[in-house]
């Protein structure tokens, strides 16, 4: 037989053709599965973070709008206020992405607080939560508004829940009039309530030392492990919580102290750039003789 009989001669009947859909196992024929089809990737982003298709974008993250209605608004009403997680962070110089602003009341007078924001009908909505919240925080458990017309949204929390004293002697205000708790007030806050993420991102933005720690800190006590329970508590609708449900640092709760040693060093400080350091970057947020955020004039907080 010639090669060109060869060529096209056919294959027996249990030899598979290489492109053949069927494998043979065990003895048996099986037919291989349809190839995977990519999975289908659902955003968390819709209209609670987004806004109506209709909303104009707040400018400046809607600084004018918080600073000269809802700050006013409260102010007025005699109820102090300061903003508190990524608002307060980005304040203080750190690379946060803000969704919206998160406005700490003194816990007694939330009720009156939301319920001034409800009364104002043509420029506030209440709103639900936010779809990128995450339910292991407390943000949902609190009121929400949304400025009608304005892709701009805040949520009403307590003191409590943040565990900052929301009053006159603790606040400070930015170049546009947003009150945010002096920065020894929120230090401490972090630490106390063991929020590590924050608080190296605080230290990462305004790069405090050890020593100012010692000078403006109180650093002879533990983190708050009945602020912890309480939390565990909240989050099961008021009741007591299981152990299993209560942060485990509640059960042996570290010092203070120690926390800020640790993440103010020097080499926390580098560890935490990663394989992005760069000579030049004391933190990941400031350069070395950076001024602090705070003179620079930014619209934006």
């Amino acid at each position: 037989m010639d090669s060109a009989q060869e060529s096209t001669k056919q294959p027996s009947g249990d030899t598979v053709p290489p492109d053949s859909t069927h494998t043979a196992s065990d003895l048996r024929e099986e037919t291989r599965p349809p190839p995977a089809r990519r999975p289908v990737v659902k955003m968390a982003i819709d209209e609670s973070v987004l806004g109506y298709p209709g909303d104009k974008p707040a400018y400046n993250s809607g600084v004018r709008e918080m600073a000269g209605i809802v700050v006013k608004l409260l102010e007025d009403a005699g109820v102090s206020c300061c903003m508190v997680a990524e608002p307060a962070l980005i304040y203080y110089g750190t690379g946060r992405v803000m969704t919206q602003w998160i406005l700490c009341v003194p816990t007694e007078l939330l009720e009156t607080a939301s319920q001034l924001m409800r009364n104002q009908v043509d420029i506030l909505e209440p709103f639900r939560r936010s779809s990128l919240t995450s339910v292991n925080g407390l943000e949902h458990l609190f009121p929400r508004f949304k400025f009608i017309g304005i892709s701009l949204f805040f949520v009403l929390t307590s003191s409590q829940a943040v565990h900052v004293p929301c009053t006159p002697e603790s606040i400070e205000y930015s170049h546009n009039r947003i009150p945010y708790p002096k920065l020894p007030v929120y230090a401490q806050s972090l630490l106390e309530t063991l929020n590590q993420v924050d608080l190296d991102d605080l230290v990462d933005g305004m790069n405090p030392t050890l020593e100012w720690g010692e000078e403006n800190l109180d650093l002879d006590r533990s983190a708050d492990a009945e602020w912890g329970r309480w939390c565990a508590d909240f989050l099961n609708n008021g009741e007591k919580a299981d152990d299993g449900d209560i942060p485990m640092w509640c059960f042996d709760p570290p010092t203070l102290r120690d926390i800020w040693k640790s993440t103010v060093s020097a080499e926390a400080k580098k560890n935490r750039q990663s394989w992005k350091y760069m000579p030049h970057m004391e933190t990941r947020f400031r350069k070395y003789g950076q001024k602090d955020p705070r003179l620079r004039t930014r619209g934006y907080c």
